[in-house]
């Protein structure tokens, strides 16, 4: 019997101690595995991009005004293409793929990691208040660079995490460096954001429900 009162608690205080274990995740773990596909634009350099781009553009404007575009703009195209193919650019695959490549980085940019779902985590980034006065802030949106949202267009939605904090986060600037840890949640969310010129609406694939938020440095 007293064999398996000791059985008992040994489970009991072990399970605890297992139920409370926190995860550190960073942020390439939040972008999932399961979309996976070759990215043909990755291996063009930004110029290739660009012009590749511009083809794509005037050929879809000749398409839909017949007779728009005049000489001087289809001898450049013309340029641009003779340049990209002896670089060894598949233009026409490049500007077929374009817009199913579009809706894959779309996807891949949306899915989130279900296995992360109510899991306890600890993980750094740059803390984005909601609604940012100055003093306590208790709605925050977590992103991995300074600027994001902000100075820079939104990360993709699975690599921006939604932290409520019900104590409150004291901080007297945007993208304070910070670790937090909470149960994370794999449900979408949209939040306004306040900015200088208006509201702009960001989605997010995580949300947090925030048990410690502290500085990045007070490890």
């Amino acid at each position: 019997m007293r064999k398996l009162i000791f059985t008992f608690l040994f489970l009991t205080v072990f399970t605890s101690i297992f139920a409370q274990e926190v995860k550190v995740i960073h942020w390439d773990d939040l972008i999932s595995d399961e979309v996976k596909f070759d990215d043909p634009f990755e291996k063009l350099t930004e110029e290739q991009i660009d012009e590749t781009s511009y083809i794509a553009r005037i050929r879809m404007l000749q398409e839909r005004k017949p007779g728009s575009v005049n000489a001087e703009i289809l001898k450049k195209v013309q340029e641009k293409e003779k340049k990209l193919t002896a670089e060894g650019v598949d233009i026409e695959y490049l500007i077929a793929q374009r817009t199913a490549i579009m809706e894959l980085r779309k996807k891949k940019a949306e899915t989130v990691v279900e296995s992360l779902n109510g899991l306890n985590i600890r993980m750094s980034g740059y803390l984005l208040p909601l609604d940012f006065d100055g003093k306590n802030a208790f709605e925050f949106l977590l992103v991995p660079w300074v600027g994001a949202c902000i100075h820079t267009p939104p990360p993709p939605p699975n690599q921006i995490v939604y932290i409520k904090f019900d104590e409150g986060f004291k901080t007297t600037s945007r993208f304070a460096p910070v670790w937090v840890e909470g149960t994370l949640s794999t449900k979408s969310l949209t939040k306004e954001l306040f900015l200088a010129d208006g509201i702009d609406n960001i989605n997010m694939g995580y949300s947090m429900s925030a048990k410690k938020i502290w500085n990045y440095n007070d490890k």
